[in-house]
């Protein structure tokens, strides 16, 4: 109980935390000057002066701070399919089993026993690991607005080990198969036959396939033609949008000579078309 500073992000905050009220405030980068705030609301409370009190939320259920964290923070921070994401983590593993809970009132035994029950479902490893993952940055927010003093979901990932992985191995297409699909495409989707050879004759995934530019098909001597490599760009929220990259040697991801023969650099493999 008290009032106590806590830097975050190179800002200080002073947290309030006075007969289970709660205030948080940002004071800045000066560590001066939030001893200073912090001498004057101790004197505050000294007299019982509880003014600053008086615009504190009440306790908020899980799934209103949910909705709220949704929107100021993964809507406005994160790309839009990250955020959709979020949220349908939050409707479909979290609101049903927090929704109606007081947010100061789940505990870290609460938690694992979430784990426990997306395991016993089933669920694979990267399904439970996002659930934790979501309202762990929940937590966090609502550590930094003062609503709460510490996150339950914190360094529960030991926890999420039993879950079971899945283990999906590619299997390539043989010549006749792809031919049969690129002919498949003419007749059923002829806009789409371009993308559907390119990823056959330069092995790109489908991320790096719908980000590739104009910029990035280089025409070379001899009707040779080769994918550039180009870096990813990230997001505030740390993710990244692939772009054609790392599987080249000398700026080339494939190289596509005028007799038909290609080159892979990823694999070092030399094919030619059927």
């Amino acid at each position: 109980m008290g009032v106590k500073l806590r830097k975050r992000g190179g800002k200080w905050y002073v947290f309030v935390n006075y007969h289970g009220k709660r205030k948080a405030k940002c004071v800045g980068a000066s560590r001066e000057l939030a001893e200073q705030v912090r001498r004057q609301l101790e004197a505050k409370l000294a007299l019982g002066d509880l003014a600053l009190f008086d615009d504190v939320e009440k306790s908020q259920s899980f799934g209103s701070y949910a909705d709220k964290w949704l929107k100021d923070y993964a809507r406005v921070e994160c790309k839009t399919s990250t955020a959709d994401g979020y949220e349908g983590v939050i409707e479909q593993y979290l609101r049903p089993r927090f929704g109606t809970r007081p947010l100061d009132q789940i505990k870290r035994d609460d938690i694992k026993a979430m784990i426990n029950a997306l395991i016993e479902k089933e669920l694979s490893r990267n399904t439970v690991r996002n659930a934790l993952c979501v309202i762990r940055g929940i937590f966090n927010e609502a550590i930094e607005a003062g609503i709460v003093e510490v996150n339950p979901a914190a360094r529960l990932g030991r926890f999420t080990r039993t879950a079971k992985t899945t283990e999906v191995k590619g299997i390539s297409l043989t010549p006749s198969e792809a031919e049969q699909f690129l002919q498949a495409a003419r007749e059923i989707c002829p806009e789409y036959h371009p993308l559907f050879l390119m990823a056959l004759r330069a092995g790109l995934r489908r991320g790096e396939l719908v980000a590739v530019q104009w910029g990035d098909i280089q025409f070379g001597k001899d009707a040779r033609m080769g994918i550039a490599s180009s870096s990813s760009s990230t997001t505030t929220c740390g993710a990244s949008t692939p772009r054609p990259k790392a599987r080249r040697r000398d700026g080339w991801i494939c190289l596509v000579n005028s007799e038909g023969y290609s080159w892979n650099f990823e694999t070092n493999v030399c094919w030619r078309r059927t």
